[in-house]
Formats: C-alpha cells, structure tokens, sequence
C-alpha cells in the first residue's frame, strides 16, 4: 500500500543501479559562488549581488558612492555580548568622571565667597506700582569715592577709584606738598610715556594733540615686515605669550597663516590676528635690544613700548568690519589689543577695547557653557576664551577702581580644564611636568587666583560702602573705628587668597633656599630649578609676582598719613605691615630674576608690578618712618630702583621710573632725617595728623587756606605754593597711573595753573 524508499543516499547523475558508472557522459560541474562578507548599504537595500570590492562594481557602474556602515558591527552573540560589556564599563568611567568634576567645582565655589548682592525684595504678591525701577540704585549706599583728575594731552577728567594706585598717590602728593614747607621747581620728575608724546598709538608726528591717528589713505604705504622678521617674532609668540595667553590654537593659527601666502614674492594677504600678534611681539622682541642715546628716558618712535603701531593701526582697520559679524578670531584680536595698548601706556583706549571685548564675548555666547555638540578642544578653547578675558578685565577694574562689565552672575560656563589629554591636543611643544601639572594648567590658577582677589575685594569695598554710610563719611581714614571695622571684615575675607593658596600644585610653586617657604614673605630668595622648561619657569614666577601684587593692592588702603600705630587700629596696622611685606617679597624676587636670569627681561608687566611696589614701599616710609620695617623698606626701594635701571636698558619708562622713585625717596630722607634728628617738626607734625582727617575737595580751598594761616606753614595760597605742592610730585602722579593700565606716565596737571580745579578729594 505504502511505497519503500531507501534509507541510503540518491543515486547521482552519472551512476547507474548498483552505482556501476553510467554510459552517458558526465554533465560539467557548476562553479561555487563567491561569499561576500557584507555586502555594501546600497546592494544590500536592493538585495542584488555585491563583491568584495570598495567601491563595488555595481557603485562603480551606476557612479555613485560605496559605502558600508555596518561593516565592524558584531556579527556573533559572543561578539555582541563582549561590546555591550566595553560601552558599560565606558559608560561607568564617564559617570565617574563627570561625579568628579561636579565635586571639584563645588569646592571651588564654596572656597570662594560670593560677590555681595543687591537685596533682592521679596514678595508674596506684587500688587500693581510695587514694584521701584530704582530699588537697587547705587544711592542706597555710600561708596568710597575715588579721585578725577585730567590725563595725557587733554584737559578732560578721568575717575579712578580708592583702590586704584592713582588715589593712592594722591595721597601721597597732598602729604608732600604739606610736609615740604618750600618750593620744589624739579620738572624733570615727570617721567616720559608714549602717551604723553603721541596722540594715539599710530599718530605719526610726535606732540601733536590735534592728530588722533593715521590717516587711513597711509596704512597701505607703510613699509612692513618681511617673511622673514615675521617667521622671527612669530617664534617668540610662541615661546613667551602664548605659554600665558592660552588663547589661540597652534595648528589652525599655523594653518591660517600659511593660508596667507597665495604667491612667491608677493606680500602676504592682511590678517587681523596676525597682525595684532606681531605687534605685542614685536614690543617683546624690541625691548631685548639695548637702546640707542645718551638719554636714556626719551622716548622716541624707535621705542618698544611702541613698537608695531603700524601693524596695530591695520588690524584695527580690519576689525572695524567685523563689528556687526564677530568671530572667536575678532574676540581673539581685542584681548590681544588690550595687551598692546596697556603697554603703549594708552590706559584709556585699552579699557575702552577691553569692554568691547567683553560685548563681543557676549555675542558668541561664551558666558555660557559650550556646546556638548562642539569636539572637545573647540569647547575647552571657548573656556578658556571666556575666563582669560574676565581675569583680564577684573585685574584691571581692580587697578582702575571702576565697575566691571564683566558679571559671573551672568555666566554659566564652567572653568577650563588642563588635563594631559587635552594639553596635547591644544599645542604641539608642551608637554605634562608632573606633579598634576600641564602647560594649560597655569591660565586655570590664574583665573582662580583673580576670582578670589576680586570676591575679597567686592566684601571689603562693600563693607567700606557700609561703614561709610553708617557715619556719613567718604573715607576711612576719619574714624579709627570704621578703619577697624574695616580691617577686621578684610582679615577673614583675606582667608581665601590663603585656600587658592593650599590648593595651588606644587609644580606650579618656585622653591625658596633654605627653609623659606613657597609664595611666602619671609625674604628667602628664590631657588631656581635649573632644568625646568623655560616656560614652566616663567609661569611660575608670573602667577608668584601676581598673587604677591595682588595681595599688595588689597592691604595698600590702610598705609595711613594721619594715623600713627596705636592699639586702636592693631588689624588696620597689621595689613599696612603686610602690605609693605608683599612688596618687599615681590621686589626681592624682580631684583633676584633681572640679575640672574633673563626669564623676565623685555617682560612689560613685570615691569610695571615692580613700580607698584616701589610706589608702596614709598608710601610705607612716609606714613610709618620710625617702624623696624622701615629700614627694611628703605633698602628694598635701592633694589628696586635697580630693577628699573636693568629695564631702563630696553624701554624709556623704566628709566623714567627709576629717576622718578630716587626723587621720592630723596623727599622722604629728608623727613625722615628731619623726625630723627629732633629738628623743629611742630608743622609737619600738624600736618601729618591732619592731613587725611580735614582732607576736601580743592574745589572748595578754604580749608587749605585756613590750616596755613593757623599753623604758619604756607603763608598764601599763591602760584608758588601751588606750585610748592604740585612739583614734588609731578612726576609719581604719573607713574601711579603706569600701574592702572601698565605704562602710562601722564603729566597730572596737564599744564593747568589753578590746583583746586585740577583734584577732587571728597569732603567729610
């Protein structure tokens, strides 16, 4: 019913039963079919035949790409099982990281105290007309007046600050003119600047205040760098600002370069970055030649303070049209301008470009946090962009004693990293050193270290504000308690300088000889590692001489010429002590630096610290000439002066600077003498209590004229009075303002007559 079949297997073709062969001739055998891995996305899509070329011919045929994105995918379940296992254990390490990250900058922002705040009204409902515009208006509070006097070759006033080392040489000069009791005719105490001697840092005549600048028409004829001097200054950018200017990517700046030489022999096509970048070097690189003449604090169109200025004029020529359209490139050429213009010693135009910056950071949306989408470096560049600009702009509010444009309120964007990884990404010719310690550690630490000056120095000046308003008062210097008061609320503010301090790497810490301690002021000098990279060196130093001015600046207010030390004002005294204690520190290290080395040599900056504390260690001996640090001070301010006379060999200023401070200190001699010797002082005395405590306005002289006539010291408010109190201190009028904004030296008086209209101190 059911049919059999074999169990065995079928006859083939050419097989008879039995399997005997068959007669018949065998068929040709069929050719095996060629496996194909993977074929391609679009074979694959179509379900048509692919081979193991790339392209396919089936690609090749219809001209279209090739492309095979699963290829790599895992094939198997052991395969499979294995990548899933990798991305989770990827993905832990990520997590951990960012939990780390996240604990790190709440350590941060808990060792920093919070800028103080205007009081926020808080209100369940808001009924209708509630709500003032004015509610947060300055006037609620009383703030510490600055002082306005007229700079460079305009008869126009310009505010400055208490915290400003301007304000602070008014303070000196009004003690001067009233401890000197005879007429001092040296117009030679004025020291020189570009600024004083051009309009402009591209005027091409000198003295001509009717000229603000180079006609456009003339930048195209002016003669510039060859390829040559280019590829010379651009190598120093490399070894000196870029190292501590962290805002510019090598490889694409190189890229960017090479793309400006289309052909032989020709120019190369302008470039603002470029062109901004060769100025500031080629201030840098001028300065290393001695200069030529026999007097050596002229300044003249060859100076290095100046150097560059065509090149200058032309990216700001360029950058003119990128004001509506700006790019990471247009906010890189401003921060880059500001250098320059600080140390031409054009104080004003460099702030000015210094808020355009920070509207142009706003516009490219740096305040906020990069976007994730963005490769990593671009992002950390972003960062950095950010931060480096308002450390730039808190340093130089604080020197200026103005409001700051720049808010952290309004920033989200965290800070820069520095890890190993990226430092290789960001540059080709640095390298970690260890001890948690890259190239691109330096610009996080300095930006640390400029956000706790400026949280200190927001909580005192507020306090200041306060106290003032309490006793209805312009300055501390009236009240022994509010100056204490004062003092005490900046000694626990002062607490945070110190973490930045604990938490700063050892690797960025130069050691000191002996048992002397890092960033200490016990007068240990410096020992220099010598086969440290030159730029690990240098950062070193740089972010050593910053935290010590710094520091300086924050203790220098309470340097007081009418109090004497008393156990009244024992915090206030105290900070006067380490005010002058940082500038000893700072000058020691200059002196030790210039002698030994030339890490700093043609270094504009440094320079310019160093005459912020001479001028501190000046104030000092003044106030307190009988003090055991004062002897200490007296010999800092001979090493200082020969800071100056090393720089005098490479810009004029510094020359200036150092003929300046001899006058000064030739000054306080001769009170110090006069104290000593118990030569009659019943004058000076009178003066020196009631200086700061009766101090007015010299719009309203009457108090001047009244304490004259009382005490017998100036007969009549004459021209020779005047100028009794004005040219003893002509010159550090000057020089103070070099240290608002780097190198300016403008004449305080600006050839007016008539003293009361030209300061302005507030009246009790």
């Amino acid at each position: 019913m059911f049919a059999t079949f074999p169990s065995g297997p079928p006859q083939s073709f050419g097989q008879g039963q039995g399997g005997l062969p068959s007669s018949e001739p065998s068929a040709p055998a069929q050719p095996k079919r060629n496996q194909v891995a993977r074929a391609c996305d679009w074979c694959r899509v179509h379900r048509i035949k692919c081979d193991n070329n790339l392209p396919c011919s089936n690609c090749l045929n219809r001209g279209e790409k090739c492309s095979n994105k699963r290829k790599g995918e895992a094939q198997t379940l052991p395969a499979a099982i294995k990548e899933i296992d990798r991305l989770r254990q990827r993905v832990k390490e990520l997590e951990e990281e960012l939990q780390s990250y996240h604990r790190s900058i709440n350590n941060n922002r808990a060792s920093l105290p919070s800028p103080s705040a205007s009081p926020v009204i808080s209100s369940p409902v808001l009924s209708p007309g509630s709500l003032d515009p004015l509610g947060h208006h300055g006037a609620s509070k009383k703030y510490w007046e600055g002082i306005y006097t007229s700079t460079t070759q305009s008869n126009q006033t310009q505010y400055y600050g208490p915290s400003s080392s301007f304000y602070f040489i008014g303070r000196i000069s009004f003690y001067l003119g009233m401890a000197l009791q005879q007429p001092q005719l040296d117009h030679h105490l004025q020291p020189n600047a570009a600024s004083r001697l051009y309009a402009s840092p591209t005027s091409s005549r000198r003295g001509n205040p009717d000229e603000t600048s180079m006609p456009a028409e003339g930048i195209s004829s002016m003669e510039y760098l060859t390829g040559t001097q280019e590829d010379y200054f651009l190598g120093l950018f490399w070894q000196s600002y870029h190292c501590t200017l962290q805002i510019v990517d090598e490889v694409e700046f190189k890229e960017h370069y090479r793309s400006l030489w289309t052909t032989s022999g020709s120019p190369r096509k302008p470039s603002a970055l470029v062109d901004i970048i060769l100025a500031i070097c080629m201030q840098y690189g001028v300065a290393f030649a001695p200069r030529s003449g026999t007097i050596k604090e002229h300044v003249d169109g060859n100076d290095a303070t100046i150097a560059g200025r065509w090149l200058y004029r032309r990216s700001q020529t360029l950058l003119s049209g990128e004001l509506e359209s700006p790019s990471i490139m247009t906010l890189q050429c401003y921060i880059f301008s500001v250098y320059y213009l600080c140390i031409a010693s054009f104080q004003n135009m460099a702030h000015t470009t210094l808020s355009v910056a920070v509207r142009t950071a706003h516009i490219l949306g740096l305040h906020l946090e990069p976007p994730e989408n963005l490769p990593r470096k671009e992002r950390e560049l972003r960062k950095r962009l950010w931060w480096t600009l308002y450390t730039l702009e808190s340093k130089t509010c604080m020197k200026l004693g103005r409001p700051w444009s720049a808010q952290i309120s309004h920033s989200t964007c965290s800070l820069p990293a520095d890890d190993y990884e990226l430092a290789l990404l960001s540059a080709s010719n640095f390298a970690s050193f260890g001890e948690n310690v890259t190239w691109l550690t330096y610009s996080l630490q300095n930006t640390k270290l400029c956000l706790a000056a400026r949280a200190v120095y927001i909580a005192f000046y507020d306090k200041c504000a306060d106290v003032l308003g309490e006793n209805d008062k312009k300055t501390i210097y009236n009240d022994s308690q509010a100056m204490e008061s004062c003092a005490q609320s900046l000694l626990s503010s002062m607490q945070c300088l110190q973490t930045w301090l604990h938490e700063l790497p050892d690797g960025l810490k130069t050691k000191r000889k002996g048992s002397g301690g890092a960033f200490s002021t016990d007068e240990s000098p410096l020992e220099l590692e010598l086969f440290a990279p030159m730029w690990l060196q240098r950062q070193r130093l740089l972010l050593e001489l910053l935290y010590h001015n710094l520091a300086m600046n924050l203790y220098r207010p309470f340097i007081s010429f009418s109090r004497p030390f008393s156990s009244d004002t024992l915090a206030a005294e105290g900070h006067a002590i380490s005010c002058v204690n940082h500038a000893i520190t700072l000058t020691h290290i200059m002196h030790q630096i210039v002698t030994e080395t030339d890490l700093l040599s043609g270094w504009h900056e440094a320079f310019q610290w160093q005459w912020n504390a001479a001028l501190s260690l000046v104030g000092f001996i003044l106030a307190y000439p009988q003090t055991p640090c004062s002897s200490t001070a007296r010999k800092a301010i001979n090493s200082a002066i020969s800071v100056f006379e090393h720089f005098g060999n490479n810009f004029a200023v510094a020359s200036s600077a150092a003929n300046v401070t001899r006058d000064l200190t030739a000054k306080a001699d001769f009170l110090t003498n006069r104290l000593q010797n118990n030569l009659p002082t019943s004058e000076m005395s009178t003066a020196s209590n009631d200086i700061e405590s009766s101090q007015t306005s010299f719009d309203t002289p009457n108090v001047l004229t009244n304490y004259a006539n009382n005490d017998g010291i100036i007969s009549s408010f004459d021209e020779q009075t005047t100028a009794m109190i004005q040219n003893p201190v002509a010159g550090p009028m000057d020089l103070a303002f070099s240290v608002d904004s780097f190198n300016s030296f403008e004449p305080p008086w600006a050839g007016g007559s008539n003293m009361p209209s030209m300061w302005d101190f507030p009246q009790d």
